[in-house]
């Protein structure tokens, strides 16, 4: 009962609207599409996608809808959206999560990285495990989220719930488009880390 209450808990709360993601267009083979700081084609250049580049996650648009916002490098840097389409991406099993998503913490820092069927996990002590999914669900009368991922087997288990919002880590000027609370049990040992998920550029192909 004791841990249906807590998972309960981290069910609460309203999610926001889901990151999109998408593929570059219309750019020509030998050139980039510009990262900028402000929404802005005059903005200063911070970047470049690759004219291939995948998988793009866009956390959200400006008021016109031209620009989206995307997670880039220790910020955010902007990126026109008439150079971007919508991407098939591989999603884990059922759910609207994204392959490749990585979720991370803060003091203490970890991490955990969902593949299609695992979840590779790491902390600060060293710690590191291949877990695989043994469960997936979505909170009750909800569509996509919060989701909550269980994977391990025997006593290393690990309990995920992500939810559709944005997040700070606490330590750069970053949003992320995901929250998670994240359960990791070894055989008597429990502890709860409170973190943030994002498909990194690197997940798609260039």
């Amino acid at each position: 009962m004791l841990r249906l209450a807590l998972f309960a808990s981290l069910l609460a709360g309203t999610a926001l609207a889901e990151p999109g993601y998408f593929r570059v267009t219309d750019v020509a083979s030998d050139d980039t599409l510009n990262v900028r700081a402000l929404p802005d084609a005059h903005s200063e250049d911070i970047g470049d996608l690759a004219h291939d580049q995948t998988a793009v996650e866009v956390i959200d648009t400006d008021e016109s809808g031209d620009w989206g916002r995307i997670v880039w490098e220790e910020s955010h840097g902007w990126v026109a959206m008439r150079f971007l389409e919508p991407d098939d991406i591989a999603m884990i099993g059922q759910s609207r999560l994204p392959q490749g998503l990585l979720c991370s913490g803060t003091e203490p820092f970890w991490s955990i990285r969902y593949t299609g069927d695992t979840a590779l996990y790491s902390d600060f002590n060293n710690n590191s495990a291949t877990l695989p999914l043994t469960d997936l669900l979505t909170a009750a009368g909800r569509t996509g989220f919060p989701a909550l991922l269980r994977h391990g087997t025997g006593d290393a288990t690990s309990t995920a719930v992500i939810r559709a919002q944005l997040c700070s880590d606490g330590m750069s000027d970053r949003d992320y488009p995901y929250a998670v609370s994240l359960m990791i049990e070894a055989g008597k040992d429990r502890i709860l880390f409170d973190g943030c998920c994002q498909l990194p550029l690197e997940a798609g192909s260039h």
